[in-house]
């Protein structure tokens, strides 16, 4: 298992995007997941992984407007739980987390509250011209609380730019198990889902299907 993003600092904050968690020997997109915002996973060292990505010519691989570099990171329980995942399904591949603000907090309740004092920093939120979905899987993953006026315009950002036909959300199918079901936005342009940090814990079971 690897993980590969784009790492800046802004003061005090932390801002990370365009994660990759690639496993086995595969280059290839399977699916990208949609959270709420960055978690515990920080750079591994200080030494820039750009050309090495850039070399391998991923239709998903973005360059930054804003200087930022690529680093690889640790892997944090929830990418692995993530990943575990996706490998009881594929052998290899590649998956893409977008969230709905960059900035790194593991603690959704503070970083929330970060999130409202820093709304308009240019490393918060990705841009749409760096949303590469490569025509895969668009899996929405955010949960459905707490969710401002801002965040909600940007779940409708990235709803709005996957094909209808890949749209799929982190949904219950049965007591305590949950899946990646297809999914179609309802009349306020939102598709309900709940976060993966809940359906991977308190007992429950989420499965890739």
């Amino acid at each position: 298992m690897k993980c590969y993003a784009r790492w800046i600092k802004d003061k005090e904050n932390f801002y990370r995007d365009q994660t990759i968690l690639q496993f086995g020997e595969s280059w290839e997109l399977i699916a990208n997941i949609i959270l709420l915002n960055p978690g515990s996973a920080v750079p591994k060292s200080d030494d820039s992984v750009d050309d090495f990505l850039a070399s391998k010519n991923l239709p998903y691989f973005v360059k930054s407007d804003y200087n930022q570099n690529y680093y690889e990171f640790t892997i944090d329980p929830l990418m692995r739980n993530i990943i575990n995942c996706f490998k009881n399904k594929y052998d290899d591949g590649v998956i893409k987390i977008y969230n709905l603000f960059n900035l790194k907090n593991q603690d959704s309740k503070k970083a929330l509250l970060e999130y409202q004092q820093n709304t308009h920093n240019p490393y918060m939120h990705t841009e749409k011209k760096d949303i590469l979905y490569d025509n895969k899987k668009v899996i929405i993953a955010t949960g459905e609380s707490n969710l401002t006026d801002s965040l909600k315009t940007e779940l409708k950002k990235y709803i709005q730019l996957a094909d209808s036909n890949n749209l799929y959300a982190l949904q219950k199918i049965a007591k305590q198990t949950y899946t990646f079901k297809d999914s179609t936005v309802n009349e306020d342009g939102f598709i309900g889902s709940f976060h993966p940090s809940y359906t991977f814990g308190y007992g429950n079971a989420t499965l890739c299907n």
